[in-house]
């Protein structure tokens, strides 16, 4: 052994020393962390709660399903994609222009579309297909831009994740947290909004009937301008979250429709706290059954977990299409509901 590497043979000991207390400390810390499991649950099912509030207000003070929804959600994707992927930005400064651009274009969708064909007499029937023909239009004109993107940038835009640009907090994605507090933020603001303010209370005034809000001088018009920028707001800006986590296409948010659709129906069509419940409960139990099944039956079942939420559709129009509404109405009527929301008014009055 030569006298230079006797000279470099403690700086190599203590460089070993360094890499193993990191080491150790990974691990460490990594038994410690939430499994990637289910924060991948929690993410996603956060995410779909968002989509699914959005989803049953659009039909509260439309009267009609917004097929194109989900869309929107895609259209968030692609947001964060060109700030991260093109303009070399953070993609969370991407999340407010995927609220606002999707708002705005949720608006215009209402006012050329929407708003026209409802002038013209169109009816629920009318206006739904109407929604479907807006969400193929949108799919393909994402389509048509990843390609843009993949011919001039070269680079591959049609199936990607975003887990390089996320920051990390104490050993955990910094998607996690953020879309916890985001779910969080999101239902005590839309409480607020529905009980303290004119706006919320015009918007309930009109999903409970239409006609009579307009003889009390409520304007249907703008608040239906308003309910369509905040849902599409909402699910432009859950979808900029999703390929943070999930591996994203220009189908997803078309893909994803399912789901949201199942996560209204089970909370009830014509209730929105009931959509955070069945959001949540759809998007969690989908992660979380699919990654059950690939254990159970090989992987391939993966490519199978869009059944799900149709599982959640085709149960819940069975058993009780109204979702968990129709259950606590049922379960009221009942002498066992009277004493359990007895119990439930005196427990309240004596805290």
């Amino acid at each position: 052994m030569t006298p230079l590497s006797l000279n470099w043979l403690p700086w190599k000991v203590k460089l070993v020393r360094k890499r193993l207390i990191r080491l150790a400390f990974v691990r460490i810390r990594s038994q410690m962390m939430i499994p990637p499991l289910l924060m991948a649950a929690i993410v996603y099912a956060c995410l779909i709660t968002i989509l699914s509030i959005g989803f049953t207000l659009t039909y509260l003070t439309a009267k009609i399903p917004n097929f194109a929804h989900g869309t929107y959600a895609g259209i968030g994707i692609y947001i964060s994609y060109t700030v991260s992927k093109i303009f070399g930005l953070s993609p969370y400064i991407g999340f407010p222009i995927a609220f606002l651009l999707g708002g705005a274009l949720s608006v215009v969708i209402f006012l050329l579309v929407i708003g026209v064909l409802q002038r013209m007499g169109g009816g629920a029937i009318v206006l739904t297909i109407s929604t479907l023909a807006i969400q193929i239009f949108l799919t393909a004109s994402l389509n048509i831009y990843a390609f843009w993107l993949r011919e001039v940038y070269k680079t591959y835009s049609m199936a990607f994740m975003l887990k390089e640009f996320d920051f990390y907090i104490g050993g955990y994605p910094g998607v996690f947290p953020v879309t916890l507090i985001l779910c969080i933020v999101t239902v005590i603001l839309l409480h607020y909004m529905l009980t303290r303010t004119r706006i919320g209370v015009a918007m309930r005034a009109t999903a409970e009937d239409p006609e009579l809000a307009s003889v009390l001088g409520i304007n249907i018009y703008r608040v239906q301008l308003f309910s369509w920028f905040l849902t599409g707001g909402m699910a432009c800006l859950a979808g900029a979250f999703l390929p943070m986590w999930f591996q994203s296409s220009p189908t997803t948010g078309a893909m994803i429709i399912t789901s949201i659709m199942a996560g209204s129906l089970l909370g009830g069509f014509e209730n929105v706290y009931g959509a955070i419940v069945g959001g949540f409960g759809v998007g969690f139990s989908e992660i979380l059954l699919t990654y059950w099944l690939q254990g159970v039956w090989g992987t391939w079942v993966g490519e199978y977990r869009p059944l799900i939420p149709m599982f959640f559709l085709i149960a819940v129009l069975l058993l009780e299409p109204r979702g968990l509404q129709g259950v606590y109405e049922r379960l009221s009527a009942t002498r066992t509901g009277e004493r359990l929301m007895g119990m439930f008014s005196r427990s309240r009055g004596v805290s």
